[in-house]
Formats: structure tokens, C-alpha cells, sequence
């Protein structure tokens, strides 16, 4: 394995990692974004988007100084993997056509960016280097991404300080429940941008209004379809077969 981990270092790193981050979004970006806000007579979305910006570069920073954390970005380039990119492209073209289709695209990468580099690129992987030290399992492959999914849901509970319990309680379900499908294509795939390209198009065809017709609604239910089916097919393909990226942390990629 590329780097040995135990448990008091994944909770140091995982504890120190998230404080951090928390710290800094909340203050420092926070106040940059909202500065900048009233300095510039920004609008609420141009503002939102500056501030999902920094977030990422936030993480990164933090990953680079604290965790460490390699997050993987090669595609394997299967056939399953290219069929995968196709069927993201053909459920992203009904929507071209929204009234709000900058917005949208727009709205998919603040969603897609940061909180992927954030939950699968560093807390996924953390939970997988400890979790997969001893060999592959699927059974530690699958908690790490519970547990890692876990406590990223957790971290909405940040958002009590401007929202109320019930509608933070549901984010962070909803978010739990995503993440599921997202941890499973990076898992596979072992390529962070297949996670990204599934959080974007789902925050895209949510955001898009005015596409209308049969093709949207087609797109939107085997969108949803598919992410159930990924989670249940893969969950039960590991069984047998280890993913690209446990053989990625585990360096033996190939074999």
C-alpha cells in the first residue's frame, strides 16, 4: 500500500481536516464573499458561486498542508466507463434548452466541484487507506464509504446557524443518501471526475427550468433509476471483484 495509516491518525487528520475547513469556510470565506458582496454590489448567485469557488480551493489547500490525502483523477477508461460518460451527455442535452441554462450549468459546478474533492476525494479516501491497510474487502470498502458519506451529511449541521433543524436534518439525509451513488462511481471508476460529471448533472437538470417535454422527464427518471441501480449492482459486483480504486490505494493497480 502507497501509505501505511492507523486509527488515531485517520481520526487526527479526519478531526483536524474538518475543523479546519469548517473554520475557514465559515469565517474567513464567509466574510471575504460577504465583503465582496456589498463592495461590489454582487448578486446573491454571482456571490454564491465566488464563495463554492473558494471552498474548493479551500479543501485543496487544507488537503495539501493537513491529510495529504492523494485524490485520484486518471479514468480507467473501460468500456463501461465510456458508456458511463455518454449516458451523463445524453441526460445533460434535454435540458440545453432551459431559459436558465447558464445558471444551471453554473449551479452544477458549485455542487460538483467542492463537495466532491471534499467527501470522496479526501474523507473517502482517508477512511479507505485506513479500512483497505490489511487487504481488500468489500465489507471495509463498504463501511468506508458509509462512513465517510456519514460524516459529510454531518457537516451540514453547520448549517443550524442560518437554517432550522428540520430543513438541515433533511439536507443532510438527502446528502447522505447522494453521496451513496457518488462514492460508488468514483470507488469503480477510480477517477474523482466521474463523481463530479454524476453531482453536476443532477444539480443541473434540478436547477433547470423551462425543458420541458418528454425527453426531460425521460432523462430525469433514468438518471434517477440508474444511481439506485449503480449503488445495488456495484455493491454486490465488489463482492468478487475490487474496483479500481481500492487497487489504486493499495498501489497494485493492474494486477
Amino acid at each position: 500500500m502507497n501509505r501505511q495509516i492507523d486509527f488515531k491518525k485517520l481520526v487526527t487528520l479526519t478531526v483536524s481536516f474538518l475543523v479546519l475547513d469548517i473554520i475557514v469556510q465559515k469565517v474567513l470565506v464567509h466574510q471575504a464573499v460577504n465583503w465582496a458582496f456589498y463592495q461590489f454590489n454582487l448578486d446573491q448567485f454571482t456571490a454564491q458561486f465566488i464563495a463554492k469557488m473558494c471552498e474548493l480551493l479551500v479543501v485543496l489547500g487544507l488537503n495539501a498542508l493537513i491529510t495529504k490525502q492523494r485524490i485520484y483523477l486518471k479514468p480507467s477508461w473501460s468500456i463501461s466507463e465510456g458508456a458511463y460518460w455518454l449516458f451523463m451527455v445524453a441526460v445533460v442535452l434535454p435540458f440545453l434548452s432551459a431559459d436558465n441554462v447558464w445558471t444551471a450549468l453554473a449551479t452544477g459546478m458549485m455542487g460538483g466541484f467542492s463537495e466532491e474533492f471534499l467527501a470522496r476525494g479526501v474523507l473517502l479516501g482517508l477512511f479507505l487507506v485506513y479500512l483497505l491497510r490489511d487487504g481488500y474487502s468489500r465489507h471495509n470498502l463498504v463501511k468506508g464509504v458509509l462512513y465517510s458519506n456519514l460524516a459529510f451529511a454531518l457537516m451540514h449541521f453547520t448549517n443550524l446557524t442560518h437554517m432550522d433543524f428540520s430543513s438541515v436534518l433533511l439536507q443532510s439525509i438527502l446528502a447522505f443518501i447522494a453521496g451513496l451513488s457518488y462514492a460508488a462511481i468514483y470507488v469503480q471508476t477510480g477517477s474523482i471526475w466521474a463523481a463530479v460529471a454524476m453531482h453536476f448533472v443532477e444539480d443541473f437538470i434540478l436547477t433547470a427550468n423551462g425543458a420541458t417535454g418528454n425527453l426531460s422527464m425521460y432523462a430525469t427518471m433514468a438518471f434517477s433509476y440508474f444511481k439506485i441501480l449503480l449503488i445495488v449492482i456495484l455493491f454486490i459486483y465488489w463482492k468478487k471483484h475490487e474496483p479500481v480504486l481500492s487497487r489504486r490505494i493499495r498501489g497494485i493497480e493492474g494486477k
